[in-house]
């Protein structure tokens, strides 16, 4: 089987997973989707520790596989880490002890089409049934375009011959939502697409949008393409008449929004359109990362009161070309979801800096922010220093006309990231397991 074959199941894998968690363990019909639940998983685990080349600590990899979804500790060590191993060619290995226990992992996974090469490895060599294949196949090519079920089955069964596998297979993809099946009416065939499709001639949004007057469609429009010139922008500063239409535009997938809650009770919303990084063989950002570091600094730059983010551009720069910023007392508190997703990580350190002003080395310590997925941050600039693309400071949206003016700019793959609520002992909790991850328990 050919490398590009493998990132499909593994890019497929993972999406699938993402829909999945959110359903009870004993949902009828889950157990059909074991395979591509594992390999999900496991796609989503290395993708949150590729960078760290080694984590000896047990803690750190139960903190980082709750992050993804993996709330079994048996379900880590036993299953998800030993077929990660296999699955990796080498690039991979567990770390034992003289008893054979598992004490740690040791990664070379270095870009994110490894991450999707080893899922859909891990995804094979689970043998997997042929219904699960078809939902790889289905996603696949109604992410290109939407099929009538009649065309799209007849695709399947020129591959898989059993229209009774097929038709069990689009039953459960349409019950864990990972496709949809639209019809404007009874008597018409049913239409088979799935969210990470968007664009003008996309009939499950041609559906939606169908029964629209001339004026709606309009304003539709006219809000895609405020949010397509400023990737990122704070629900907040939309005209409040446009929040139908946002709602409306969410819910069909042409917008998707990026949710962030602080620890100090402020909740945001940030919008983004339907494709941040145009899908090429797999190469958007199925893994959010993208999307979570762009989002986080939005926060910083509007809403942390400790936040020294003036100029996204200038900051991303400064991060890749030294690897770390600081010292500073932001470090501690605006980027714990980039620390949870494994992008960057926080050290407590000492360093020299020869300063002008003084005319001599100046010595500081405190928190660095140290940048581990440099692809990603590099991802992130790409976007925000396109010659059309505009991310405001502080400018204030009072209507269509006072953003009109802005540059157009990469539009992004669809996205969900959020944060619970936290209790007081869950917030407990989160702290210690962000203690874990820095370190600062040992």
């Amino acid at each position: 089987m050919v490398s590009n074959d493998k990132i499909k199941m593994g890019y497929w894998s993972i999406a699938a997973q993402k829909h999945l968690k959110v359903f009870q363990n004993d949902s009828t019909g889950l157990m059909a989707l074991s395979s591509l639940n594992l390999a999900g998983k496991a796609g989503r685990f290395i993708g949150a520790i590729r960078g760290n080349k080694q984590i000896n600590e047990l803690n750190k990899l139960f903190v980082v596989a709750n992050n993804v979804g993996i709330t079994s500790k048996h379900e880590l060590i036993q299953i998800i880490l030993p077929a990660l191993e296999k699955a990796s060619d080498g690039r991979i290995e567990l770390i034992k002890d003289t008893t054979g226990n598992i004490t740690g992992i040791a990664e070379y996974v270095f870009e994110q089409s490894n991450v999707l090469e080893i899922a859909g490895q891990v995804f094979e060599n689970d043998n997997p049934s042929n219904i699960e294949r078809i939902v790889i196949d289905t996603m696949d090519e109604t992410k290109k375009i939407p099929y009538l079920k009649g065309e799209l089955t007849e695709k399947l069964v020129n591959k898989y011959l059993s229209e009774r596998d097929i038709s069990l297979s689009l039953a459960l993809q349409a019950q864990f939502r990972l496709i949809q099946i639209l019809s404007k009416s009874k008597s018409q065939e049913e239409i088979i697409s799935n969210e990470y499709v968007w664009g003008k001639d996309h009939k499950k949004i041609a559906l939606a949008i169908s029964q629209l007057s001339l004026k709606e469609k309009e304003e539709i429009k006219q809000l895609i393409e405020i949010i397509q010139k400023t990737q990122g922008l704070p629900a907040e500063k939309l005209a409040p008449e446009t929040v139908e239409f946002l709602t409306f535009a969410k819910k069909i997938g042409m917008i998707n929004p990026v949710l962030i809650k602080s620890t100090r009770g402020i909740d945001k919303e940030f919008e983004f359109s339907a494709d941040l990084l145009k899908p090429e063989d797999y190469k958007d950002d199925i893994l959010d990362d993208v999307k979570l570091l762009l989002a986080s600094i939005r926060f910083g730059q509007h809403y942390t009161p400790y936040s020294t983010i003036e100029d996204p551009k200038d900051f991303l720069t400064y991060l890749i070309n030294n690897g770390e910023i600081g010292p500073h007392d932001a470090n501690l508190t605006d980027y714990i979801l980039l620390e949870r997703r494994g992008i960057v990580r926080v050290v407590n350190k000492t360093k020299s800096k020869f300063s002008r002003y003084y005319g001599a080395y100046v010595t500081r310590s405190g928190p660095f922010l140290e940048l581990v997925r440099k692809d990603v941050a590099e991802e992130a600039l790409k976007i925000i220093t396109n010659p059309n693309y505009t991310m405001p400071h502080d400018t204030e949206v009072t209507g269509f006309g006072s953003i009109m003016d802005l540059s157009s700019s990469l539009s992004p793959e669809e996205i969900r990231i959020s944060m619970g609520e936290s209790t007081d002992t869950m917030q407990e909790v989160a702290e210690e397991a962000l203690r874990i991850l820095r370190g600062e328990n040992l």
